[in-house]
């Protein structure tokens, strides 16, 4: 019996996200071609001067849709009684309007399989569990993440060392396999969001039989693909891996030795998909203000520093070693899953040339 396939051909890919553009907000990899760098952008950056980038990875994450660099939380205002004006109420303001992209239901195309699992580390955090950031499930309810498998695996690319996998399609709502002049669907949710989206585009899909030379070519592609990032790195233990954290978390030395280049400067913080750090601070404009909270990271000094004057992590060592933990050890015993996708991106963008993989590797 013949397996059919649904495929989406790529003279039909910009109608689609057009298409898709009136109820949903798109956002998908381009390319800036002054500076050659690819990030996410909404569609309408798509233009002569921002071109579709399928292969590369985007500098950043797409963290930053869901979890904003900066977002406000209230308003509020000083109050002063003019009879008494040594004393000073704070009133909050009505709640903080929420904008119409945060209700509004989200497309992701053409994320890379760790930026998934990157996703699924953050809903961990802000989605799920006792406490809960409305914000955030406000932003992510309804969207639609859809996947391309990774054809082009880089140096720094190590999913598999950390459970992952080029095609690793368990956090998608869409796994496509680009196949060159069109790309298959390899996985599809069942959830409603997915069929509704599928069902208001079916003009742009084709169903019909997987050939036998399609079905080779996809094996291949997912073969080839997973033996080259296998290269990359050794396969880590999960299970193992929090003990030997634990262990050696007192190694004064290597922790020293190891993160002596280090100048935290927050790069592999700021693209990185899952560190979810962030510090809450006041705007003031006279006797108005806003609450905010902003990205920030573990490796900052000000971050550790108690009122007191104290910091228990007055050292980058200790700083370093904290952020390690955070990603092999920490969130692993809270949520049985890593907290490092093996994207690469801090390795790419560490100016003083320091390796995630180098760093655990010493305590193996």
């Amino acid at each position: 019996m013949n397996k059919l396939i649904t495929i989406l051909r790529k003279e039909n890919l910009k109608p689609l996200l057009e298409k898709a553009g009136k109820n949903y907000d798109v956002y998908l990899p381009l390319q800036d071609k002054k500076n050659g760098i690819v990030d996410f952008y909404e569609l309408s950056y798509m233009s002569e001067n921002y071109i579709l980038n399928l292969e590369e990875k985007t500098r950043r994450s797409q963290k930053f849709i869901f979890f904003p660099q900066t977002e406000k939380i209230f308003d509020f205002e000083y109050i002063k009684d003019l009879q008494k004006p040594d004393k000073v109420q704070i009133k909050l303001k009505d709640k903080t309007e929420s904008s119409e992209k945060d209700f509004k239901k989200k497309v992701l195309f053409g994320l890379k399989p760790c930026d998934t699992a990157g996703i699924k580390c953050l809903d961990l955090v802000f989605g799920e569990g006792d406490k809960k950031d409305p914000a955030y499930i406000q932003k992510r309810a309804g969207s639609i993440l859809i996947s391309i498998g990774c054809s082009m695996i880089y140096p720094d690319c190590f999913c598999m060392a950390v459970g992952g996998s080029p095609f690793n399609f368990e956090f998608s709502d869409i796994g496509l396999a680009n196949l060159g002049a069109y790309f298959v669907i390899l996985k599809k949710s069942e959830n409603k969001e997915v069929a509704e989206f599928i069902k208001e585009n079916k003009n742009f899909f084709e169903e019909r039989d997987l050939s036998t030379a399609e079905e080779t070519k996809i094996k291949q592609l997912i073969s080839n693909s997973e033996e080259k990032c296998r290269l990359n790195w050794k396969e880590i233990d999960a299970d193992k891996i929090n003990l030997i954290m634990d262990k050696n978390f007192k190694d004064e030395k290597t922790w020293r030795e190891v993160t002596n280049k280090c100048i935290s400067c927050a790069a592999c913080t700021y693209v990185c998909p899952t560190c979810v750090c962030f510090s809450i601070g006041d705007e003031l404009r006279d006797m108005s203000g806003e609450r905010y909270k902003c990205w920030d990271f573990c490796t900052n000094y000000y971050y550790t520093l108690e009122a007191s004057g104290h910091n228990p992590r007055s050292e980058i060592y200790q700083r370093y070693r904290n952020k390690i933990n955070c990603k092999y050890n920490y969130f692993y015993k809270r949520n049985k899953i890593l907290y490092c996708v093996g994207c690469g991106r801090c390795v790419d963008v560490c100016p003083v040339g320091i390796d995630i993989r180098e760093v655990v590797e010493a305590f193996l």
